[in-house]
């Protein structure tokens, strides 16, 4: 049974528009490969199918050599309100953006009502066209209902939920995009079970032909858990320096539900799911060697630089400005370069660390890049003062 509160069945798509997305993906598709073949990181060396390996094959393609998993996607959602995000039942989130093999990571859920849940934790990917890969499960565990923190004057929601568990990230986990499926586990014929995702990135320190960064700061500044709490959602308006967004908080429904695309089955997983998974699974299809990271990885050069060709994929808004320089700096070092985005590098949004001192935990608009362009000066002055300022975007 598949239950949601959506739109889907009040615009049904026609054949017309159906052509036009298939057309629109072929051309994609086609784009993207074009684009990563002249720019030297498509290659024998680099790609070869994921199902046809061969001797020497790269971490990509051994890795989706390994069996798929047939059930790995939502099957029960339950979103608290039409025009809401917040999926009640079961959500949560981890207490990192991205982690390394040894790395800790712990993982906070809410149940409403309290009830126990299992955690199921995939690895997004090809796999023959299965998508993903099983790689533990973990529980059952005891939920319990965690507050809805007290928003401060910059709408500020930033919770301090208790972990339900703490993994440490294997060795043998590949760098990656993995979902945590959580599930409660009611008691049997008494009410249904409900799901939510939690996603998170591993990262890696190896020579890769792709460095995949994940828009995870966009995710953010659209997020709008628990309800309409988002970078755009300020009482004196929706693109000033006056709003600060969390990572220590659920991803809900996707923001962006009902100007671009409305997928409920997606809760919990940020914008991947809708805009970088197709780009994540067609690369590990082709077999190309890919790493992954997220926006907080590249404020230091460092990882880029171990690679042939950096990707900015989906929506890719939101930087701090040392992002910015990081890729100046790739690219001047040899580094491919490619947006396969949009509205890419359009707002700094410097990292502040969270109430315990983790890094990286809090995001704001901090200012417009753009330099004196027309479009950046009537931000400026419509919506300043902002205390930073990035230059021209178009110079990447």
């Amino acid at each position: 049974m598949m239950t949601h509160n959506t739109a889907d069945e009040r615009c049904p798509m026609n054949d017309v528009e159906r052509e036009l997305i298939t057309r629109r993906r072929l051309l994609k598709s086609a784009a993207a490969m074009s684009t990563l073949a002249m720019s030297g990181t498509l290659g024998t060396d680099n790609c070869r199918s994921a199902d046809q390996p061969a001797a020497g094959a790269n971490l990509t393609q051994q890795e989706n050599a390994r069996e798929g998993a047939t059930d790995w996607q939502l099957t029960r959602v339950h979103v608290d309100r039409n025009d809401g995000c917040r999926s009640p039942a079961i959500e949560g989130y981890c207490s990192r953006q991205s982690v390394a093999a040894g790395d800790k990571l712990q993982s906070m859920v809410s149940t409403e009502p309290a009830e126990k849940f299992h955690i199921e934790i995939f690895r997004s990917g090809y796999y023959g066209g299965r998508g993903a890969r099983l790689m533990t499960t973990l529980g059952p565990f005891d939920g319990q209902v965690q507050p809805v923190p007290t928003p401060d004057e910059r709408t500020l929601h930033e919770c301090r939920w208790q972990p339900a568990t703490e993994l440490t990230i294997p060795a043998d986990w590949p760098s990656g995009v993995y979902l945590r499926r959580l599930t409660t586990l009611p008691p049997r014929d008494e009410r249904p079970y409900w799901q939510s995702y939690v996603v998170f990135i591993v990262r890696d320190e190896r020579p890769a032909a792709v460095l995949f960064q994940c828009s995870d700061n966009t995710w953010q500044a659209y997020n709008g858990w628990p309800y309409q709490s988002s970078l755009y959602t300020h009482p004196k308006g929706g693109q000033g320096a006056w709003a600060d967004v969390s990572f220590d908080r659920p991803y809900g429904r996707e923001a962006q539900y009902s100007a671009i695309v409305n997928d409920p089955l997606s809760v919990g997983s940020g914008g991947y799911l809708m805009f970088e998974f197709p780009l994540a699974y067609w690369l590990e299809q082709q077999g190309c060697d890919v790493s992954y990271c997220s926006n907080s990885d590249l404020i230091s050069p460092d990882r880029g630089l171990q690679c042939k060709a950096f990707l900015s994929v989906g929506h890719d808004e939101y930087w701090d400005i040392r992002q910015y320089q990081s890729v100046v700096q790739m690219r001047d070092a040899g580094v491919n370069i490619l947006f396969l985005s949009g509205n890419a590098v359009c707002w700094v949004s410097p990292f502040k660390p969270s109430h315990d001192g983790r890094d990286n935990r809090i995001i704001f608009r901090g200012g417009p890049y753009g330099g004196s362009n027309q479009w950046v000066e009537p931000r400026v002055r419509e919506h300043g003062p902002f205390p930073e300022r990035g230059p021209d975007e178009g110079y990447l």
